[in-house]
């Protein structure tokens, strides 16, 4: 699945122009082009939308995520359940442009294809593939909703966390917050927090990167307990701010 996605976004414009002859071919090249000439008459850049897969895949690459395009191209995707940012290289995130490549490559070499259109902006709301209908378990389902593009978006001034810690002991389950040190790391940016023993609660949540998406190394450290380590920690992002995420950490007493 990931491969059919990559391919589409190769394709050139020219493959608006061909068809695999008949008239299903030309009806479905002429809505097509139809309603690309009216996502691109809308002139929209910048904007998010929700979008899901549904095929013979991963449950990562399964799962419904919020994709944010800026100047045209994919700039984050983030499952929405729990706010997981996934790195732009391991799971094929198409903007709307290359959607409608994807649906040109399509109408050029599958058995079927089905598609429908929002009928105002006219980006493809369902695309339905099936690549040879003798084969089963290659055919794939795509669905785009929620479009939202930055100039119909009041954002606030509020300004967010990108995540919540909460630390809890892996053989009790008890929560242990207090005289935890908790750091990120992405390249040349450090950011620590250090719980005060004294005075905390231990079911705090601690508060870090503010405003800041990305993909951090996480390490959690707190006397009595083996250090914590995790990489490639996502923090995902919409069009006005980070997406908060909570993430719990258990440490293994020493």
């Amino acid at each position: 699945m990931t491969t059919i996605l990559r391919i589409a976004a190769t394709v050139s414009a020219t493959a608006l122009l061909l068809g695999c002859g008949g008239s299903d071919s030309n009806d479905t090249l002429d809505d097509l082009n139809a309603n690309r000439a009216k996502w691109e008459n809308g002139n929209i850049d910048n904007y998010q939308f929700e979008y899901q897969v549904s095929c013979f895949c991963t449950e990562e690459t399964i799962l419904p995520r919020l994709v944010l395009v800026e100047d045209g191209q994919v700039t984050s995707q983030t499952i929405i359940e729990g706010n997981t940012a996934l790195p732009l290289d391991d799971a094929t995130t198409e903007s709307i442009d290359s959607l409608f490549q994807l649906i040109a490559l399509e109408e050029s070499r599958a058995e079927s294809l089905s598609v429908k259109y929002d009928p105002e902006l006219g980006y493809p709301t369902e695309i339905k593939v099936d690549i040879n209908e003798q084969i089963a378990d290659d055919e794939y389902t795509l669905t785009i909703s929620n479009l939202v593009a930055e100039g119909d978006v009041a954002c606030t001034a509020t300004v967010e966390d990108g995540l919540l810690l909460s630390v809890t002991d892996k053989t009790t389950q008890m929560p242990i917050a207090c005289g935890v040190t908790a750091t990120v790391t992405e390249e040349a940016y450090s950011e620590t927090v250090v719980v005060d023993d004294t005075d905390c609660a231990d079911d705090d949540l601690i508060a870090m990167l503010e405003e800041r998406p990305g993909f951090y190394s996480l390490t959690v450290q707190k006397q009595g307990y083996q250090d914590y380590l995790v990489d490639n920690l996502g923090i995902g992002k919409d069009l006005c701010h980070v997406l908060t995420r909570e993430f719990n950490v258990e440490l293994i007493p020493e």
